[in-house]
């Protein structure tokens, strides 16, 4: 069960009902063609247990929005009023007796007057030129640069897609042949109780006006580089990382 609570949207499946149904309205869907695109695709996908999921979380998501249409209304009600959905809790009695109490407001819920329609923007998915191997250069605020090395590009299941870099150990005005940058060591991490370590950092955009464009340049391609794509690895945005810089690896 993809359920991490009793909450209607705590629940995988209703993550992935509200990333594909908002983004097709921020597509300038309509409310009946993203709702038919929806419907389709999960029906087509989703087991008797997951469908029962499908309805109620669907049917919640539209009604926050405004977008609460006849037919979705319907089936969740059904669901409810079947008692199908409680099944999945029957190991545990005390949560599916908090997964009844969370059902029957949803009914009282989705009987009640939804608000207005809101709009839904187009959802910012993070994006990159870089690939594995690439080598960049990251002009610091005291106008000199470092290197990093992408070592490759993290995706997630929500679409974004950004850099997982280690950090070269060199600082400097002049950037170095494609030869020396492959061998330039890493550049250790101290945290605040002095302790060194070698780190991983990916990345990525805060939002669209968070773009580095303008102080970074593609220096080198297939470089050799040292650390793997495995987890642990710290994460940064692009708005974060000369504070980082700074306070972490003691680049100025």
């Amino acid at each position: 069960m993809g359920a991490w609570g009793v909450a209607i949207l705590s629940d995988d499946i209703a993550e992935d009902i509200s990333l594909r149904y908002k983004d097709l309205l921020g597509d300038n869907y309509s409310s009946e063609e993203a709702s038919k695109v929806v419907i389709d695709e999960f029906d087509s996908e989703l087991d008797e247990e997951e469908i029962t999921t499908f309805w109620l979380s669907f049917a919640l998501i539209q009604w926050k929005l405004g977008r609460l249409q006849d037919e979705v209304k319907v089936k969740a009600l059904q669901v409810i009023d079947s008692g199908d959905d409680l099944i999945r809790w029957d190991e545990d009695p005390k949560l599916k007796q908090k997964r009844e109490t969370v059902l029957l407001k949803l009914k009282e819920q989705l009987n009640s007057t939804q608000p207005e329609a809101k709009k839904v923007r187009k959802r910012f998915i993070s994006e990159t030129f870089l690939e594995a191997g690439d080598a960049i250069s990251y002009r610091l605020l005291s106008e000199s640069y470092i290197i990093l090395k992408v070592i490759g590009i993290l995706e997630e299941w929500n679409g974004n897609r950004y850099p997982l870099f280690e950090i070269c150990e060199w600082q400097g005005t002049v950037i170095p042949s494609k030869e020396k940058i492959s061998q330039l060591p890493l550049k250790e991490l101290t945290w605040e109780n002095g302790e060194k370590e070698l780190t991983k950092l990916a990345i990525f955009p805060a939002g669209k006006r968070d773009d580095p464009i303008k102080r970074i340049e593609l220096v080198a391609e297939d470089v050799k580089t040292i650390l793997d794509m495995e987890a642990p690895y710290m994460t940064s945005t692009w708005r974060e990382f000369d504070d980082q810089l700074k306070q972490f690896y003691y680049f100025k």
